[in-house]
C-alpha cells in the first residue's frame, strides 16, 4: 500500500464522518498491516510513544482551568472591564471582544474555549446594539485565536512536546505576535464601524473603571502568576497547568460560585475534551510515524531544494503550504502530522525552531476560520443564528490582516525572539 493509498484511504473516512484521530489512525494501521513488513505491535508502541510525555500533562490542567473559570465568573468580569476601558470608541462592542479575547487569551490558552465563553455573552449584545450579526461572528471568531498564540498556549504545549522545543521559550515567543494580532484587529474594527452599524458605548466614568478593574483584578493576576511562575523558575509549564486550574478552583469556591455538582461537570468536561485532543494526538502521532518511516521528510526537503535554497523564498513556500493545511485540518492533528516530518527541511533552512514554531501554530489556526472547515466560524454562527456561508464576506478582510500579520512575524524573527533572548525561560 503505497503513502498515496493511505492519504486517499484518510479522505475517504474523513468524508464518511469519522473523528479525525480514527481517521489518521486506521489509515496508517491499515498502511502497515498490508505492507508487512513491520510487526504489528510496533503500532501499539508508537502510539505509546506518542503521548509518553510528561508536557502533555498540561493539556488536561489547562483545560479544567478554562471548564473551572467558566462557572467562577471571570469571563463577565474581563468584558465588564474591556467595555469600561474602550467602549466608547468607535466600534467599541467590537472593540471590547476583541480586547476580552486578548485577555482571556492569557488565561485560557484554546480558542474554542475563549469563543464559547465570550462569544455567547458578546455575540447577542452586539446584535442588540445593532451590529450586523457575520461582523459579530468575524470579530468574536477571528479574535479568540489570539488564544493559542498568547501564554499560556495549550497548542504550544503540544508543539513543544512533539519537537522537543521549549515551551517556556514559544509562550514568551507568542506575546508579540498575540498582541499585534490584536491591535490590527482593533484599527480594521474602527476603519469598519461606520458600515456594519456599530456605535459607541457611553464613557464610563472613573469610578465605574476603578470598580470593575478592582472587580477584574483576580482575573488579570492569574496569566501573571502563570508566566511569572515560570520564567522565574519556580514551577514548569506543565506544573503551571496545576496551579492555574488551583487558583480557577479556589477563586470560584471563595466567590461561592462553585457547588460539588458544577465542579464534578467541570472535571467532566475537561475529562471528555482531554481525552478527545489525545486521541487525536495518537492517531496523528502514529500517521506521522508512518510518513517519517516513508521518508516523505527527505523528499519534502528536496522538493523544495528542487524550488528554491532562499530560506526566504522556502518561507513563502511553507506559509501558503501550512494555511492550505490548515483549511483542511485542525491545528493540532495538522501540526503533528507535518512538524516531524518537516525536521530535515527546517533544519536545512537554518530556522530558529521557536519562530517557526509561533509562524506554524499562527498559520494553522487561520484555518480555523477558513472555508472548508472553519470550526471557529462555524460555531459562531451557531451563536449568531446564522450560516457560514453568511459570514465570509465578513472574514474576508479579518482574514487578511491576520495573514498580513503573520507575514510581517515571519519575516521579522525578533517579533517572536526577542522577550525569549531576553528571559531565559525555563522548559
Amino acid at each position: 500500500m503505497t503513502i498515496a493509498w493511505m492519504l486517499v484511504l484518510f479522505f475517504v473516512l474523513m468524508g464518511l464522518g469519522m473523528p479525525i484521530g480514527f481517521c489518521l489512525g486506521l489509515a496508517a494501521i491499515a498502511k502497515v498491516l498490508l505492507d508487512g513488513q513491520v510487526p504489528v505491535l510496533i503500532l501499539a508502541q508508537q502510539v505509546y510513544e506518542a503521548l509518553d510525555n510528561f508536557s502533555l500533562l498540561a493539556v488536561p490542567l489547562f483545560v479544567l482551568a478554562g471548564e473551572l473559570m467558566g462557572v467562577a465568573g471571570i469571563t463577565e468580569r474581563l468584558v465588564n472591564l474591556s467595555r469600561a476601558l474602550i467602549g466608547h470608541f468607535r466600534g467599541g462592542l467590537a472593540q471590547a471582544n476583541i480586547l476580552t479575547n486578548m485577555f482571556m487569551g492569557a488565561i485560557s490558552g484554546s480558542a474554542l474555549a475563549d469563543l464559547t465563553a465570550i462569544g455567547s455573552m458578546m455575540i447577542p449584545a452586539m446584535k442588540r446594539e445593532g451590529y450586523r450579526p457575520a461582523f459579530a461572528v468575524a470579530v468574536t471568531a477571528c479574535a479568540s485565536m489570539m488564544a493559542p498564540i498568547i501564554p499560556p498556549s495549550i497548542i504550544a504545549v503540544i508543539y513543544g512536546s512533539v519537537t522537543g522545543v521549549s515551551i517556556g521559550a514559544l509562550f514568551m515567543g507568542g506575546v508579540i505576535p498575540g498582541i499585534l494580532a490584536g491591535l490590527a484587529m482593533l484599527m480594521l474594527v474602527w476603519y469598519m464601524a461606520p458600515s456594519v452599524g456599530a456605535r459607541p458605548s457611553p464613557k464610563a466614568s472613573w469610578g465605574e473603571r476603578g470598580r470593575v478593574t478592582l472587580q477584574a483584578m483576580p482575573a488579570i493576576l492569574m496569566p501573571l502568576i502563570i508566566i511569572g511562575g515560570i520564567l522565574s523558575g519556580v514551577f514548569t509549564p506543565t506544573e503551571a497547568g496545576a496551579v492555574a486550574a488551583l487558583y480557577a478552583l479556589l477563586f470560584g469556591l471563595i466567590r461561592r460560585q462553585h457547588s460539588a455538582r458544577s465542579v464534578y461537570e467541570n472535571f467532566a468536561a475537561a475529562a471528555f475534551t482531554t481525552s478527545s485532543a489525545l486521541i487525536t494526538l495518537a492517531g496523528a502521532g502514529l500517521f506521522s510515524w508512518v510518513l517519517s518511516r516513508a521518508g516523505v521528510g527527505q523528499a519534502a526537503l528536496q522538493l523544495m531544494l528542487s524550488i528554491t535554497s532562499d530560506p526566504k523564498l522556502a518561507m513563502l513556500v511553507l506559509i501558503l503550504f501550512f494555511f492550505l493545511m490548515g483549511t483542511f485540518l485542525e491545528p493540532v492533528p495538522a501540526l503533528i502530522i507535518v512538524v516531524p516530518i518537516m525536521a530535515p527541511l527546517i533544519a536545512h533552512l537554518g530556522y530558529n525552531p521557536v519562530h517557526f514554531g509561533i509562524v506554524v501554530i499562527m498559520l494553522l489556526v487561520l484555518g480555523s476560520v477558513t472555508p472548508p472547515v472553519g470550526i471557529l466560524a462555524m460555531v459562531a454562527c451557531k451563536i449568531a443564528g446564522i450560516t457560514y456561508g453568511q459570514s465570509l464576506s465578513m472574514l474576508l478582510p479579518f482574514t487578511l490582516v491576520w495573514l498580513a500579520v503573520i507575514l510581517l512575524v515571519a519575516f521579522v524573527p525578533e517579533l517572536v525572539l526577542w522577550l525569549p533572548r531576553m528571559i531565559q525561560t525555563p522548559g
